[in-house]
């Protein structure tokens, strides 16, 4: 089966990326797997200032998936634009880069872009429009239609590469959500992010992760980013690319077959960072068992009543 498309203006030899906050920078995974064989990755999230991140502990397992508050830890827009960015496109030849960028106001999002934008080794920017707004009292960009829109079609002149918007998937309508999203300028969008969730620690009564509540994700959620998927699908042509729960060829199935052109690999690299490689590996063997000639043949290929 032939794995490759032209997306975004760009060859992605195959559909598996690995998910923005769970493969670093690239570089911490060189040597456990060969980053080139990938589709692509999208690099962890960038503000303009270097962020410690959350109280520890960060991160908790459960039975469904993994509970994690991070906080957004990073480098920092200089280090990303003077070390990280240089080492991929040093490194990479055919794996497309996705740069996630986050950020605390309208404003934050811009000086990301508009100092990245000139340099070498990346397609795309990955909007991560979960983060609270701070100066609209904390409320989530991707939850708030006319804040969603402001900062797409604010970012939208600073640069000619693709927007592609991260939504969060706690909305009445995600549908709609994607729609707003597209409307503002955005080329195209990944489904899902985490959703918000909460465990205590039994023993001592509190969070299991330092900041209180956190982001799930993991295979507990993957019904529900195909399902964002597909209602997406059915509101906007833009290409998706559908993240949240992704374990294996079958995983990604659900996702082209709701309408994603491209899935993310995330939480599973944790367990076993040769995932990807056995998600590519299930992919090509449904293909010929199934006849199928062309992975552009299955994506929105879902029968839904």
């Amino acid at each position: 089966m032939n794995l490759a498309q032209e997306i975004f203006g760009a060859r992605f030899q195959n559909p598996v990326l690995l998910a923005s906050g769970t493969c670093g920078y690239g570089e911490e995974f060189d040597g456990l797997i060969d980053l080139d064989t990938l589709g692509g990755l999208a690099i962890k999230a960038v503000t303009p200032e270097p962020r410690e991140g959350n109280p520890p502990p960060r991160v908790a397992e459960f039975d469904g998936g993994m509970i994690n508050s991070i906080g957004l830890a990073n480098v920092g827009l200089d280090r990303v634009a003077e070390e990280k960015l240089p080492w991929l496109a040093g490194r990479l030849r055919r794996a497309q880069v996705l740069v996630n960028v986050a950020g605390r106001t309208v404003e934050d999002y811009v000086q990301v872009v508009q100092r990245l934008d000139p340099l070498p080794g990346f397609l795309a920017f990955e909007l991560n429009l979960s983060c609270p707004n701070v100066e609209e009292g904390g409320a989530v960009f991707s939850t708030r239609e006319d804040l969603l829109a402001e900062v797409i079609r604010t970012v939208r002149p600073f640069t000619r590469r693709p927007l592609i918007a991260k939504l969060a998937p706690n909305v009445p309508d995600i549908g709609r959500m994607a729609e707003v999203a597209v409307g503002a300028g955005a080329d195209g969008l990944t489904l899902i992010n985490t959703f918000p969730g909460l465990l205590f620690d039994l023993e001592s009564r509190r969070p299991v992760v330092g900041a209180g509540s956190g982001g799930v994700s993991g295979p507990a959620i993957l019904p529900m980013g195909v399902y964002a998927v597909w209602r997406a699908r059915q509101r906007v042509s833009v290409p998706i690319i559908g993240a949240g729960g992704i374990r294996s060829g079958a995983d990604a199935l659900q996702y082209l077959l709701a309408g994603a052109n491209l899935v993310e690999v995330g939480t599973a690299l944790f367990s076993d960072p040769r995932t990807p490689g056995r998600v590519l590996s299930q992919l090509g063997r449904y293909g010929r068992r199934t006849g199928v000639a062309d992975i552009r043949e299955l994506i929105g290929a879902g029968r839904v009543p």
